[in-house]
């Protein structure tokens, strides 16, 4: 989650910009790289599409707080805002942060759990066609 934090505020710092909000590419990107790292490390036992809700959906939240707090100390210098602006500010990144992490986890994590799901028939398949070149 926190690569996914990291990722995306240190890219919103370099280059603040969005499609629909701002950070929402930032957003985006760090959660690709986050939820991929994460589940090429988990525990086999582990489910890869639960893993990667869970990780998309913590890592954008948290990316959204660290952003609204960048934003709001940032602008709170330049423009006086208030605490109402702080909540709205908040409001629109949590949003955002659900709507990215549970499309991104629900994604990366139904790819990844596909991707093992195929290697573990083929490697059956293997297996077979291995004992019947030994009988």
């Amino acid at each position: 989650m926190i690569i996914i934090d990291l990722i995306a505020f240190i890219s919103y710092i370099i280059f603040p910009s969005g499609i629909v909000y701002f950070g929402d590419i930032q957003m985006i990107l760090g959660c690709i790289v986050g939820i991929r790292f994460t589940l090429k490390n988990i525990k086999p036992n582990q489910s890869f599409f639960i893993q990667g809700i869970i990780v998309g959906l913590g890592g954008s939240i948290l990316t959204g707080i660290s952003l609204t707090i960048f934003d709001w100390v940032v602008f709170l210098e330049n423009l006086r805002f208030s605490l109402i602006m702080l909540l709205i500010t908040f409001e629109l990144y949590f949003i955002e942060a659900i709507i990215i992490g549970l499309a991104l986890g629900s994604l990366v994590g139904g790819y990844f759990n596909y991707k093992s799901n195929i290697h573990i028939e083929s490697s059956s398949k293997d297996e077979e066609f291995l004992d019947s070149l030994n009988r």
